[in-house]
């Protein structure tokens, strides 16, 4: 578009009143039009300009579409002095706790942004991290070249290798189907962009998925290396998970030692009065670096790619693993699994055994290998 080469990004942001910190950079199909305006500065439209280096939020609850409110104070009679749609992205100032207390809500977190208070829950913390792109993929056990990658932007549109109908249902019925901060995807194929010409990758799921690809930007996947995925405490004796279903936290112990805690989601108390997050002791039997999940109507209907640093640990599926979709922590909200903040489920998939090689980023109890137990109370 001509329009782009007439006006600096500086100029079209005073023109607009735009400025980052005033009006939340939208990504939302029915939300407010800031990133939609900064793409007419870029070669590639479908790449929004975010700050590099701060801590964003973006609305995350919900469907395309969905509208939440934002109040002037971290309380829910406060006024509302704004609205925020799915995939509206913000300043994240700060995480706060309501000036007023909701007796009928356990999470009483509140993210200051620039435009007011929005309720945590609807709200994933994000960065946008741009990385060098590579010129050529490390080669890999099997011979072939190839990596594992992290999306570290709060959200990138995807380029399809094929026909929309053929693809799995996440992106075969979503109108416009997204990646977004913390997934994990294998990158197997480098190119430069024939519309931009920009450093793409091409992206898949190793496991859990149909063979679908993806070309997505290079400088907002970052690479995983060896190094990410190297165990921790490889020589610690007698390892167990704790996960706590009254008051939803995860510890690791050794020898009974606490040495890593957290708040996280499970399941909730279902319709027989029992627990979705099964209480037992239970033995992790598959450990994946990334998957793909998916079910039917009868467990909630959905289809989730890219989830990272999945520990598998009951054979109805239940896992800790990373989360991109809400931010309940502190709240049982999940269909069973043990739903963790990506940083969290990344520390607890190194801590407990058996260490699990870069390539294929997979194990499946039936090698002998000692694996850790994973204890679920009731509190």
């Amino acid at each position: 578009m001509k329009h782009k080469d007439q006006l600096s990004r500086r100029e079209f942001l005073k023109l607009t009143g735009l400025t980052f910190g005033g009006l939340a950079l939208s990504g939302g199909i029915t939300g407010r039009a800031l990133a939609k305006g900064i793409n007419l500065l870029q070669d590639d439209p479908e790449t929004p300009i975010f700050p590099e280096g701060k801590w964003l939020g973006r609305i995350c609850a919900g469907y395309p579409g969905a509208r939440f409110d934002i109040k002037s104070e971290p309380y829910w009679d406060a006024p509302v002095v704004g609205t925020a749609w799915f995939d509206d992205v913000f300043e994240w100032k700060q995480e706060v706790i309501a000036s007023q207390i909701d007796g009928n809500r356990i999470n009483q977190r509140w993210v200051e942004t620039s435009d007011g208070y929005i309720y945590a829950e609807y709200v994933q913390k994000t960065q946008h991290l741009p990385q060098q792109p590579l010129t050529a993929f490390p080669i890999q056990s099997d011979g072939n070249p190839g990596m594992w990658v992290e999306i570290v932007t709060p959200f990138t549109d995807l380029e399809l290798t094929g026909s929309k109908a053929s693809y799995q249902y996440w992106i075969r019925e979503t109108i416009r189907p997204r990646l977004y901060y913390s997934q994990v995807f294998w990158a197997y194929g480098i190119r430069q962009s024939p519309e931009t010409g920009k450093t793409q990758y091409l992206l898949k799921q190793l496991y859990g998925a149909y063979d679908d690809s993806y070309w997505v930007n290079a400088e907002i996947c970052r690479q995983i290396t060896p190094e990410d995925v190297a165990p921790i405490h490889p020589d610690a004796g007698n390892k167990r998970v704790l996960v706590d279903l009254r008051y939803q936290t995860l510890s690791c112990l050794e020898d009974g030692k606490e040495v890593f805690y957290t708040k996280v989601t499970t399941g909730g108390i279902g319709e027989e009065g029992k627990w979705l997050t099964p209480p037992g002791v239970h033995t992790i039997w598959r450990k994946s670096l990334s998957t793909h999940m998916s079910a039917g109507a009868a467990v909630g209907n959905y289809d989730i790619p890219g989830i990272g640093w999945t520990t598998l640990f009951d054979n109805n599926g239940a896992a800790v693993h990373s989360t991109f979709w809400h931010n309940y922590y502190g709240t049982a909200r999940s269909h069973g699994c043990v739903n963790a903040r990506p940083e969290d489920a990344k520390w607890v998939w190194r801590w407990t055994e058996p260490g699990v090689p870069y390539f294929p980023g997979d194990w499946m109890a039936g090698d002998g290998k000692k694996s850790t137990l994973v204890e679920v109370i009731e509190g």
